[in-house]
């Protein structure tokens, strides 16, 4: 499977980009320049310009940005910022800024940084807060929700499929109505009226875990429709009824027979269980259902870009819409590859 897998080019460029987003998102305090919640007085500021030239044209092998500064203007009614060309700020690797802790050390250690001056590379929200880093930080809260979301609902369907599909009679008459029940309802209408039922000051850890049992009874129903589609015609293998002829126990033919066969499968389903995931939790974050301060998700900072004039005036805030799509691009990528690896029929 692994050697198909890395014949499928685009499938493994991307799954060697979400490994590297993977590591820079969880270890954020060190690659953010910033912390989460650390504000500055450049509201709204832009993305700062990083220059190897100055305004002299003279060239510099180290790169380096200019301080500005915001001035209304009233002719306009924008805010300008005024660029400080007198004082370069050279940027270096490895540079000192807030302390963090991680793996249980405190470090003020940041991955890069402006000495001297500030550089956010994506510019920053209406508290002054660096979008950048907020980005990875949000990014580690989005992606485990949704690979624990899709742990959740894979485990709920593979039982629910596996039970109706090999078991049939009454079990399968209940399952395939209550997984009908769920189908039948929209999902986001679903997901509001659950996620609204979890109590405002709970507990960071336990909100995630809510908020991805949320989804999950959401997602669950089509995971135990199709796991359920490949134990039917499993239940009559002739190897399976050979097997129980010969007094084996249910759980050793489920677990000896019934799942080997559909683990395959089971890979691809969560490959595109995750960025369904996502989505989901940037659906309920971004209308004030999902994450709440202080922690934030790509669905909660998209929060900032509601209405058509800031989007207008800052774009930038439009950032971690980019960053969802990216990534649930590269993970149906992923789950593309993994589909044409685990197929026994290609070549």
């Amino acid at each position: 499977m692994w050697k198909r897998f890395k014949k499928h080019k685009i499938a493994f460029v991307s799954l060697v980009l979400l490994f590297l987003l993977s590591v820079a998102i969880i270890f954020a305090e060190f690659f953010a320049p910033y912390g989460l919640n650390e504000t500055s007085s450049y509201s709204y500021a832009p993305p700062t310009h990083i220059r190897f030239r100055d305004e002299n044209g003279k060239f510099s092998l180290r790169p380096f940005v200019y301080d500005a500064q915001p001035a209304f203007d009233l002719n306009t009614g924008r805010t300008a910022w005024q660029v400080d060309t007198t004082a370069p700020h050279y940027l270096r690797l490895f540079i000192r800024g807030s302390s963090y802790r991680i793996l249980g050390l405190k470090l003020d250690m940041h991955l890069f940084g402006a000495e001297g001056g500030h550089v956010f590379i994506l510019g920053t929200d209406a508290l002054g807060r660096d979008v950048f880093s907020r980005l990875l930080y949000g990014g580690r809260v989005s992606l485990a929700i949704a690979f624990i979301t899709a742990l959740f609902a894979l485990i709920a369907g593979s039982i629910a499929g596996i039970v109706s599909g090999f078991f049939g009679g009454v079990a399968d008459m209940i399952i395939q109505r209550v997984i009908e029940l769920f189908m039948t309802i929209p999902n986001i209408p679903l997901g509001l009226a659950l996620a609204a039922f979890l109590p405002p000051d709970l507990n960071p850890a336990l909100l995630i875990a809510a908020i991805s049992m949320v989804i999950a009874l959401v997602m669950w129903a089509n995971i135990a429709r199709q796991v359920r589609g490949k134990a039917l015609p499993l239940r009559d293998a002739v190897h399976v009824q050979a097997a129980i002829a010969l007094g084996a126990s249910t759980p050793r033919v489920l677990f000896k027979h019934i799942f080997p066969a559909i683990y395959s499968h089971l890979v691809v389903v969560v490959t595109l269980a995750v960025p369904q995931a996502m989505l989901a939790e940037a659906g309920l974050s971004f209308l004030g259902f999902g994450v709440r301060p202080p922690l934030t998700s790509w669905g909660a900072l998209l929060q900032d870009a509601q209405n058509f004039r800031t989007i207008s005036l800052y774009p930038w805030v439009a950032v971690p819409g980019l960053a969802i799509a990216v990534t649930v691009l590269l993970l149906n990528f992923v789950g593309d590859g993994l589909r044409d690896a685990t197929d026994p029929y290609l070549s």
